[in-house]
């Protein structure tokens, strides 16, 4: 395999849009400002940035599930993007003056350095195991997440006990990632949350050049930007700007359905508004639209 093809994560020719690059680029400054304050996160972040294994499991997930399936991105950019959205749910977790409490913290004892780095893998490691399949791709994520941290953490946690505690806690993010029904821990619940944030028309754009031009595709592309912040109702709230009202469809299957089984469901607020506003009516089904306590709300 070229030096070219491993770069671009094995998809062969196709471009990634320069709005999602720019998400990126974005992602891993604000990564790089949150973990200043957390050694062991930063440490394992810089690891995984660099380890030839995560890097070939991202071309590979994205040869199945882009090349092959005609997904989105499921690669490198995307693990980036996820792991912001991550550090600013945990920093909104970590400021809510106990309305909600990481379970690495107040149930085991752990550190906010600890909890980062739980959150942070988690977020990194998810879709690793869509190189080998799409179906049952969280317990290839899991395998391959106990190979990768064994290999990995014993740099930053030399205590056994310590160490197997730190990597158990990441597992259950990657095995209940995908929809967020089994997340049993706020860390899992923020990594499966993270996850459906990353749903902009820059990701989207991948499968239709490929060609797939469905409601999946094209509600994608109408999705021009995710903000995660500080709840004026809930204690998130998830803006989202759509050019488009087919976006809708990404919050009803992917966003919102996370939102709705995770254990941070009764915290967040989802608020989805088309732009530019003053569209011409025969264009527009609605303005706003509000997802909270389970339901779709024009408002």
């Amino acid at each position: 395999m070229s030096g070219k093809i491993l770069e671009n994560g094995l998809l062969y020719g196709l471009e990634m849009p320069s709005s999602y690059t720019t998400l990126e680029d974005e992602s891993v400054k604000t990564l790089k400002e949150v973990l200043e304050d957390y050694p062991k996160a930063s440490r394992l972040f810089d690891m995984l940035q660099t380890d030839p294994e995560v890097k070939t499991l991202f071309n590979l997930a994205n040869f199945i599930a882009v090349r092959k399936l005609g997904y989105n991105d499921h690669g490198p950019i995307h693990a980036k993007i996820v792991a912001a959205n991550g550090m600013r749910l945990v920093r909104l977790v970590l400021d809510s003056g106990g309305k909600v409490e990481l379970d690495s913290i107040s149930g085991l004892g752990m550190t906010e350095d600890d909890a980062h780095l739980i959150v942070l893998a988690g977020c990194i490691l998810h879709d690793t195991g869509n190189a080998v399949h799409r179906i049952e791709h969280e317990m290839f994520s899991v395998m391959y997440g106990k190979s990768i941290l064994e290999r990995l953490l014993p740099e930053i946690y030399p205590d056994i006990s310590e160490r197997t505690a730190i990597i158990q806690q990441v597992l259950h993010t990657l095995y209940a990632h995908d929809v967020g029904e089994n997340a049993l821990t706020i860390e899992a619940a923020i990594v499966v949350i993270a996850d459906g944030c990353d749903i902009t028309k820059g990701r989207g754009r991948l499968a239709y050049d490929l060609g797939k031009h469905d409601i999946h595709s094209i509600s994608a592309l109408s999705i021009e930007s995710v903000n995660i912040t500080k709840g004026k109702e809930k204690l998130i709230e998830i803006n989202v700007k759509m050019s488009n009202s087919a976006g809708i469809y990404q919050l009803q299957e992917t966003l919102g359905k996370k939102v709705a089984e995770s254990p941070l469901k009764d915290h967040i607020e989802i608020v989805a508004e088309l732009v530019p506003s003053k569209a011409k009516p025969d264009f527009k089904v609605f303005d706003r639209i509000v997802f909270s306590d389970g339901k779709y709300k024009n408002a």
